[in-house]
């Protein structure tokens, strides 16, 4: 593989993440309660005595509002976005050392280590590795 074509190719993986950071997917679940009960025995006992008819006797209670996960959610997307944005430069920086006239193997080989040692799927790392390695040896 020439130098040019794998600068070409980082190139399109950082574009593809820059137009379009939401093709990761996150998922959150939240549960308002739930009982578990390890080793036989009941995981929660909930028993309403009292109060005759028309009466309100409530044994158990339990709400969640969707209003404290947004407050999150918020604060991850800010957080994921900085991390895209960080990722994105990292990219380019690799594509920039790999256009230079003698690209810096030591240079590159760090900003490599980084993305794996962080968040970012092992499909991008090792791509974009693959790309080093047969680019570079």
């Amino acid at each position: 593989m020439e130098i040019r074509e794998a600068a070409e190719l980082i190139e399109a993986i950082a574009k593809s993440l820059a137009e379009n950071p939401s093709q990761f997917n996150f998922e959150i679940h939240v549960i308002g309660t739930q009982a578990i009960a390890r080793g036989g025995g009941t995981g929660l006992s909930v028993t309403a005595v009292g109060g005759g008819p028309g009466s309100i006797t409530t044994g158990f209670v339990s709400s969640l509002s969707g209003a404290n996960i947004e407050i999150a959610q918020k604060a991850a997307n800010a957080a994921i976005q900085q991390d895209m944005s960080a990722l994105v430069k990292a990219l380019d920086n690799l594509a920039a050392e790999l256009r230079s006239t003698t690209p810096d193997k030591k240079r590159i080989s760090a900003v490599l280590d980084s993305l794996k040692q962080s968040w970012i799927p092992n499909v991008i790392t090792s791509v974009i590795a693959n790309i080093i390695t047969k680019t570079l040896g």
